[in-house]
């Protein structure tokens, strides 16, 4: 997922981070070229004034937009989210409590899907109501399949 380009103080272009969905891994371009990492979540971004400037991506727990960290200074890379969508996008990991680990990779993929639907641009009641509903869409699955499995046991 690609934010949206944004200026930065000393930095030569734009800058767009992109994330992978399932692994949160960013990767950073200014201008259109990418930045290389210098560290764990740090990169060499090229200056204005020419040579370079470190910046740090941060990526908060159920946040869909990472901060981008240059010279101290935080830099959002998205609009900032509601606390309450902020709660219920991780609604879906809850799953792990009551279905182990297949639960657990559900919930993943209930939370994936909860932070896309935080970065579309649709109202917030809209997305609430969206992310409840993908997180009762991952409760019949994980019912769906855990029954499955209990009746192919059962069976054999």
């Amino acid at each position: 997922m690609n934010t949206e380009p944004i200026s930065i103080d000393g930095v030569a272009g734009p800058v767009v981070v992109t994330t992978n969905a399932l692994w949160g891994r960013p990767a950073v371009t200014v201008g259109g070229v990418p930045a290389p990492r210098t560290g764990r979540r740090q990169y060499a971004l090229p200056a204005a004034a020419g040579g370079t400037v470190e910046a740090t991506v941060r990526i908060a727990f159920a946040d869909p937009y990472p901060t981008v960290e240059v010279n101290g200074v935080q830099h959002r890379t998205g609009p900032p989210v509601p606390v309450a969508l902020r709660v219920l996008a991780p609604l879906p990991i809850l799953l792990i409590a009551v279905g182990g680990a297949l639960g657990g990779l559900i919930g993943v993929l209930g939370l994936v899907a909860n932070l896309a639907v935080a970065r579309t641009r649709t109202p917030a009641a809209v997305k609430g109501l969206t992310m409840v509903g993908v997180a009762v869409v991952a409760s019949v699955v994980w019912l769906a399949i855990a029954v499955a499995v209990q009746a192919a046991i059962a069976s054999s």
